[in-house]
């Protein structure tokens, strides 16, 4: 009885000891954590509260009701959980691993400020202490974003899901992406952007899982009316309206070595509607140079792969107004599906030509057929494009050229084929096309036809039916850098048609 007693007594007194250190430790990793916390935020000029709770024995860190701030900047969260914290490794050795990290409900609310330009100096070319920080699952629940940006443009989106799995940050400075993940999951749900004063961007899911993406209901949308907008932006631009059913990304990977790259299988891009419309009665076009794609893709910051992108079911009507109080000119594309291979930058590359074929119906009867190729790392961004359009009626052919420059064109195009060749500066090429019955009726401003004026039009217009196809040559044509490529492109073909028909 007495050995019981003094067994007891014993036992109390170790478990007094245990509570005692478990109580000292639970303190001091409390303190330390709370010191590193505050001392890291307080380094990216963050202000922090939170409530800390630790339990040494089982490895957890809670922290409830965290509030971070910065200017106006707000990051609000219910809760952080960590679980099998190793104490060791981050007391001891100065090494943070961690099983799980579980972020519940949280916030992000305020505006973004600009960034000041930062230079360079000694103090920020010293290397800093390498971070060790492993952690085997992250999960971040229900993260609501609303938030202004640096133009004053609102950010919203209502939820956004994350987990990792073995994420490993690195602090390395010779790293572009200081961190390594094994899965990864994202999801967002109902996005929304203000672009400008004039348009927006939403959609309603974002996928990102492991290697494949998939975006749902992607849209551009006008903020403005098309009378109104022109008078909202500071030289003369399109208005769009963009709608997509559906992106899907096949294996898209980052890799590092031996440079930031970006590579991607196939992208899917189903039925779009694409419309683009252009008030060009009111301001004067742009005066900034536009490279051609070639240069854009080559300059980019980073390599990029994609080996195929495929564009379904879509349509793209394309609207210019070029007089006050008329009527826009209309170019439609139905039926538009385009392929294009081997989107690549890489120096290194075997297959050195990106190939994109595309086929349409021009004004919903007219097949169109265009097949353009170019190597992105060419430096004179040379160029081919070549293609057919078949079985174009009058109605059609005018549904651009009267509302923009009041003449009507009446007849058939049986055939036309182009072929074109060119650089960012010149072009070279020819259009050999077949026609019949052609007339040109050129209008006053009541649309009434000017007969002395039309007729003489008439007298120089070429009749295919007694001389075949036409075939003509299209050389030295200048490039006007500040238009698009699909500009420079149209230029080719009207300097055809005009040698073909008159």
């Amino acid at each position: 009885m007495q050995v019981t007693k003094s067994f007891y007594k014993k036992f109390l007194v170790v478990i007094s000891i245990i509570a005692i250190i478990l109580f000292g430790l639970n303190f001091y990793a409390k303190n330390k954590i709370d010191k590193v916390i505050q001392q890291k935020i307080a380094e990216k000029g963050f202000e922090y509260s939170g409530d800390i709770s630790v339990n040494v024995l089982f490895g957890n860190v809670d922290i409830k009701n965290i509030e971070l701030s910065k200017d106006s900047l707000k990051l609000k969260s219910d809760e952080i959980s960590v679980n099998d914290f190793s104490y060791y490794s981050f007391l001891v050795n100065d090494k943070i691993s961690i099983g799980e990290v579980e972020v519940s409900s949280s916030s992000i609310e305020g505006k973004l400020l600009k960034k000041a330009s930062k230079k360079t100096s000694k103090k920020d070319t010293v290397q800093h202490k390498k971070e060790e920080i492993f952690i085997k699952s992250i999960a971040l629940n229900k993260l609501n974003v609303s938030v202004i940006d640096e133009d004053l443009h609102p950010i919203k989106i209502s939820n956004i899901n994350l987990e990792i799995k073995d994420f490993d940050l690195s602090k390395d400075g010779n790293k572009k992406l200081p961190f390594s993940y094994d899965n990864i999951f994202v999801e967002i749900d109902n996005f929304y952007k203000k672009t400008s004063e004039v348009q927006a961007i939403k959609f309603k899911t974002f996928k990102l899982e492991n290697d494949d993406i998939v975006i749902d209901s992607l849209q551009i949308v006008p903020l403005k009316s098309r009378k109104s907008y022109i008078y909202h932006v500071d030289y003369e631009k399109e208005l769009l309206d963009l709608v997509v059913k559906q992106i899907k990304v096949s294996d898209f990977k980052i890799e590092e070595e031996p440079s930031l790259s970006f590579t991607v299988n196939h992208i899917l891009v189903d039925n779009v509607f694409f419309d683009l419309y252009l008030n060009g009665a009111v301001l004067e076009s742009s005066k900034k140079i536009k490279y051609l794609y070639s240069k854009n893709l080559r300059d980019l910051p980073f390599n990029i792969d994609v080996k195929s992108l495929d564009i379904k079911n879509s349509k793209l009507i394309y609207e210019e107004q070029t007089k006050k109080n008329h009527k826009p000119g209309i170019l439609v594309f139905d039926e538009l599906n385009a392929q294009i291979k081997n989107i690549n930058n890489n120096e290194s590359k075997k297959e050195k030509l990106t190939v994109v074929d595309i086929k349409t119906k021009f004004m919903d009867s007219s097949p169109l057929k265009i097949k353009w190729t170019f190597n992105i790392n060419n430096k004179n961004d040379d160029f081919r494009i070549s293609g057919s359009l078949f079985n174009v009626n009058s109605k059609n052919m005018s549904s651009f050229i009267l509302p923009a420059f009041n003449v009507k064109m009446d007849g058939y195009i049986n055939e036309m084929f182009f072929d074109f060749e060119g650089n960012n500066s010149v072009s070279n090429g020819k259009l050999n096309l077949d026609f019949k019955n052609f007339s040109i009726k050129i209008l006053d401003e009541q649309k009434k036809k000017k007969k002395f004026l039309s007729w003489l039009a008439n007298l120089f217009v070429k009749d295919t039916s007694k001389h075949g196809m036409v075939k003509t040559k299209v050389e030295k044509l200048e490039r006007d850098k500040t238009k698009s490529f699909w500009n420079y492109f149209w230029k080719n073909i009207e300097k055809g048609l005009q040698k073909s028909l008159i």
